[in-house]
């Protein structure tokens, strides 16, 4: 496929999957969605069209003090919904966008490119042939060998808990993990692809299955099994859930994800939980972070769970939601000196810190349409008919294995510590965090909290 299809294909999955940048306002939404609470002390605004959804949240107690019920409605076919949110706030009512929130791998040695949505409405980087032809503009994984360090299970002195990673899902072959060094580890849920308001073919970790077929790896296929591996590779004995709530390109929303740890919960009892996603909001302020997703992890942390999220990757100190809301634990990226990582954000709502640069890890199996040989013999770097010597690998052909960088590596980090943590003293998730986290021990990363170390 050549360059201008390849762009042409792009730009047709950020149609489907509706995006809209805020410019200059450095957020994203779907377009002409509407999030609007009902309280059952206040009426609902007027001129609004019946909601498509709801979603109820029974009485709870926040760190800040009672919440009483509240139903979420979702509303579409709005008119500049950014507009109408502020003018509902104006008056009283509990309203925003439906923000984009997108996973948080780095890009091509580029901070802004997921931290910063805006990158996706820019042409000069979707319409730029050179660009679209690097097979790493489309995917940052690196394609690498297995590592030979994986720990072996070895028991717990409870039950296994169990890590529930909200991601773009699970590679899986025949109702298991198609990856072998991840079948003991983790459970396929039926269901587990959430269909959000229609059903959506990206909504999976196994990029073949797309619609898009143009022999590239989407830009995050492979983000939930590459986090997979990080928790099982620290945490082996601890039981692993995964639920679909990003597409394959690397996007999901405020209402799709909360009905996704809501239908996760509903399964059975979850001790942490990874969240490697997050937005930004256009005044930095908590009240434009939807309450939907943050009732949700409320009820998450009622139920016993601890709740982890990436801290981004902008190599901002602005605040990243769900991240830098008080119930999660915010994780940034250190590198190999153990200083923050380039990408980064930072700042005082980080809680702590992990490796993230250089991340080794599960991958899809993929070979795709890049052929170096090729590539070198057109260049002038290898004789006509010459076989590509063993020591250069191909680009865009994974064997289950990858190096990519990025907060969403550094997240998985602390939340498999945590399940190692409680494998080996029986501990709750509250009481091993707090172990894993002791600031008596600690050793510090400047901005970024309490650095998580590689094999902890």
């Amino acid at each position: 496929m050549d360059a201008d299809a390849i762009a042409a294909s792009v730009y047709s999955r950020l149609a489907e999957r509706q995006i809209a940048i805020e410019p200059g306002r450095g957020f994203a939404y779907r377009p002409g969605e509407l999030i609007v609470s009902e309280r059952p002390s206040g009426a609902m605004p007027t001129g609004l069209p019946s909601p498509v959804d709801e979603q109820h949240f029974d009485e709870f107690e926040t760190e800040e003090g009672f919440e009483e019920e509240v139903t979420h409605f979702l509303f579409t076919g709005i008119d500049d919904p950014v507009g109408r949110a502020e003018s509902l706030r104006a008056d009283g009512f509990d309203a925003s966008v439906n923000h984009v929130l997108f996973g948080e791998p780095a890009y091509l040695g580029n901070p802004a490119y997921l931290g910063n949505p805006a990158y996706l409405g820019n042409p000069a980087y979707l319409g730029n042939p050179e660009f679209m032809k690097n097979p790493f503009a489309r995917n940052g994984a690196i394609p690498v060998r297995r590592p030979t360090d994986w720990a072996d299970v070895n028991g717990c002195a409870g039950d296994p808990p169990v890590v529930l990673i909200l991601d773009t899902g699970l590679a899986t072959d025949a109702g298991v993990a198609a990856h072998e060094d991840l079948r003991a580890h983790t459970v396929v849920h039926q269901g587990w692809k959430m269909p959000g308001m229609g059903v959506d073919p990206s909504r999976t970790d196994e990029d073949e299955t797309n619609e898009d077929a143009d022999g590239f790896i989407d830009r995050q296929a492979g983000h939930g099994t590459f986090i997979a591996g990080i928790v099982r590779s620290i945490a082996p004995n601890a039981v692993i859930w995964t639920e679909g709530v990003l597409s394959s390109f690397g996007d999901g929303d405020d209402w799709d994800i909360s009905r996704g740890l809501e239908e996760a919960l509903a399964r059975g009892h979850v001790d942490v939980v990874n969240m490697s996603f997050g937005c930004f909001t256009d005044d930095d302020l908590p009240v434009k972070q939807p309450k939907v997703i943050r009732n949700r992890i409320v009820e998450a942390k009622q139920q016993g769970a601890v709740v982890v999220a990436a801290a981004g990757n902008a190599g901002s100190c602005r605040p990243f939601w769900p991240a830098a809301l008080s119930e999660v634990l915010a994780v940034g990226a250190t590198d190999d000196c153990g200083e923050r990582a380039w990408f980064s954000n930072y700042g005082p709502w980080v809680d702590a810190s992990a490796p993230g640069v250089d991340v080794v890890s599960t991958f899809l199996f993929h070979n795709g349409p890049v052929d170096p040989a090729h590539l070198l013999q057109e260049a002038g770097l290898l004789a006509p008919g010459e076989a590509l010597p063993e020591w250069i690998e191909d680009p865009d052909h994974y064997h289950g294995w990858a190096m990519w960088s990025g907060t969403s590596f550094s997240a998985p980090r602390l939340a498999a510590a945590i399940a190692r943590r409680m494998c080996e003293s029986g501990l709750s998730a509250e009481e091993a965090a707090g172990e894993v986290l002791n600031p008596e021990s600690a050793v510090l990363v400047e901005d970024l909290g309490i650095h998580i170390f590689a094999d902890q």
